[in-house]
């Protein structure tokens, strides 16, 4: 079975993200909303990374489909 994400997957940031956004909003302690914040921050610079990349990578199919 091969259910499990790679951790260091795109669909796997993208994942941590939404789930750090959501205990954010929901989060009630300012302190543990800091903590969740920088998480969440560094996660989607990650993420943020991570689509640029794969952006890339599509580009230069195309392109050399297009060749």
């Amino acid at each position: 079975m091969g259910y499990a994400l790679d951790p260091e997957s795109i669909r796997a940031y993208r994942n941590t993200v939404m789930v750090f956004a959501h205990d954010l909003w929901r989060e009630k302690d300012p302190q543990t909303r800091a903590t969740l914040a920088m998480y969440l921050a560094d996660a989607a610079t990650t993420l943020a990374r991570l689509e640029v990349e794969e952006a890339r990578k599509l580009q230069e199919e195309k392109l050399a489909q297009n060749a």
